[in-house]
């Protein structure tokens, strides 16, 4: 069966929600299975976009008296569809799963706030609190006196120094705790634990507890975290064998779908602190159910304002209601300071640019990216002889480097970044232009990502590494890996890169291609995700109808969690 390249994407969600209503026709004959198949249709789209469920008003849309079908019920019953006092129209295995999430953080919100022993705070104001700006160090302080903190932020806002941070106070206090660091990618876990090596060496800490924070702070998956069961959909730990942490980190958590996250809650134990950092503005999670986004986005968090003060014993309960009633005041911080615009006037440009695309001011953003101010260009053809320049000068330094640790050292300098996989807009096509504008062949390095997780060599979707010669080279905790190609899982060229992939990334100059403006995968989401992957230079390809085309589409995402911890 034939499909348009640019949109391989929408025709699986399609597919997928095909299989699944053609289930209700054939089982429920006559108007009911239709109407039946028609609500499975669009909840299995939705599911595929980040939402969980369908709203009553939405159901409606799509068949009348839907709340008497027979396999429709309400939250105690049996049946596929659950009717939630809310309002709401799950899947069932969707709203069980989102029901444990909100039993887990429930509890953790209960709880009351640890009092901080006085050594701890002396140690938190004398040590740490001036290597960080007063949102961080605000996070710090909610962190160790809460068991459960939502930490949003952009790039280059400080996420990691601010959870180091965390770790820091934390085994002050309790030097024999146990913390787990995880991720739900392989990419993502590996660049955590980077990151988080590199604000260790950075910050002034003691040489001990810079040991103790060096030796606690390895990264993992999610999946490997949990154990992992081959061809089962369940994990080794769980609620009757919970992980043996106190403490559970989960970075880019706007990526973890729904179905994860029930499992680690679930597998937590009764007394852990859980700390989820992610970007809320970033895409929703591939498989559905955009659980740290639908936390985060309806909820205000506490700002510190000019007039407060950040004492030892943080913001008072009581100051802070009066400011932002919301269940989830004492849980979320925002950091907003980006600091890496304050001496660097292309990431303040590019900055300025993911302001505009995110609070939907597409005319705004577009101004600024056609303005061709420094960090940021704009090329309309998509056959312009300039893109091979930019391609060779992009991937000059990886394509002449003789060592693989030299190019590995430079797989973050330059990507490709598109919205689609096929197509003259995709990936694999991208991917030909730069090997041709290169001449890649011979002794070059050439980039490779991995396209599945193959336990029996450890390397997972999402990894990126170098071939040079016959053989595969992969950064790693310790040190380099290298294997024969041979042994290479499941891969392509990584000159190119889906920008859903790239999350969890950074590079230091990105090339974005925009499809055309009429793409379905175009939204606000996607294109901020591409713009803040770079550092220093943006530049995109395309028109300008499909560059407003995305930021005037918002990604129609939603979570149940939230109104379930009421």
């Amino acid at each position: 069966m034939s499909t348009s390249p640019q949109h391989d994407t929408d025709w699986a969600t399609d597919s997928l929600a095909d299989a699944v209503a053609s289930f209700f026709t054939r089982h429920v004959k006559g108007e009911e299975g239709q109407a039946l198949s028609r609500l499975s249709h669009l909840l299995t789209q939705r599911a595929s976009s980040g939402s969980s469920h369908l709203l009553a008003e939405e159901a409606d849309k799509i068949t009348p008296n839907w709340q008497g079908l027979p396999a429709v019920g309400q939250e105690d019953a049996n049946l596929p569809f659950v009717f939630t006092k809310a309002g709401k129209l799950y899947f069932r295995r969707f709203f069980e799963y989102e029901k444990q999430i909100a039993t887990v953080l429930k509890k953790r919100l209960d709880a009351p706030p640890v009092t901080l022993p006085q050594g701890s705070l002396e140690f938190f104001e004398s040590s740490l609190a001036g290597q960080l700006d007063e949102q961080q160090a605000h996070a710090v302080l909610q962190a160790l006196q809460q068991n459960f903190l939502l930490l949003t932020g952009g790039p280059g806002t400080g996420k990691t120094r601010t959870i180091v941070t965390i770790l820091a106070a934390y085994l002050h206090d309790s030097p024999g705790k146990r913390i787990a660091l995880t991720a739900p990618t392989g990419k993502a876990a590996f660049r955590m634990r980077e990151s988080v090596m590199q604000t260790v060496e950075s910050l002034n800490l003691p040489d001990s507890l810079r040991a103790s924070l060096l030796e606690s702070s390895r990264s993992s998956t999610i999946h490997r975290l949990l154990g992992s069961i081959h061809r089962s959909v369940d994990f080794r730990r769980n609620q009757n064998n919970p992980l043996p942490h106190d403490l559970v980190v989960v970075d880019e958590a706007s990526m973890v779908d729904l179905p994860l996250l029930a499992k680690l809650c679930q597998a937590l134990p009764e007394d852990a602190k859980l700390i989820l950092v992610g970007d809320a503005d970033q895409l929703a999670p591939v498989q559905g159910g955009a659980v740290f986004n639908g936390l985060v986005k309806p909820a205000r968090p506490y700002i510190l304002g000019d007039s407060d003060s950040l004492p030892s014993s943080g913001i008072s309960k009581t100051a802070k209601e009066a400011k932002c009633k919301h269940i989830l005041s004492d849980n979320l911080v925002k950091l907003s300071h980006v600091h890496r615009r304050d001496h660097n006037s292309s990431a303040l440009r590019i900055g300025e640019l993911c302001d505009a695309i995110k609070e939907g001011h597409g005319q705004d953003a577009l101004d600024i990216a056609r303005s061709g101010q420094p960090g940021i260009r704009w090329i309309s053809r998509l056959d312009d002889p300039a893109l091979s320049e930019l391609i060779r000068s992009g991937f000059q330094e990886f394509h002449q480097s003789e060592q693989p640790t030299t190019a590995l050292s430079h797989l973050g300098n330059f990507r490709i970044l598109c919205a689609y996989n096929d197509g003259p807009f995709g990936v694999s096509h991208w991917n030909l232009l730069a090997e041709h504008a290169l001449a890649a062949s011979g002794e070059h390095p050439r980039p490779v990502v991995v396209g599945v997780n193959d336990y029996s060599v450890g390397l997972f979707n999402g990894d990126d590494g170098v071939v040079l010669g016959n053989r595969a080279f992969f950064s790693s905790e310790e040190g380099m890996r290298e294997l024969a190609c041979s042994r290479l899982p499941q891969h392509h060229s990584g000159y190119a890169t889906s920008i859903h992939r790239s999350q969890g990334s950074e590079f230091d100059k990105v090339l974005i291609v925009l499809p055309t403006a009429d793409s379905k995968l175009l939204s606000r989401e996607l294109l901020y995700v591409a713009v803040s992957r770079a550092k220093e230079s943006v530049v995109f390809v395309g028109q300008s109808d499909s560059f407003l085309a995305s930021v005037n589409r918002k990604e129609q995402t939603s979570s149940g969690v939230l109104d379930m911890l009421y």
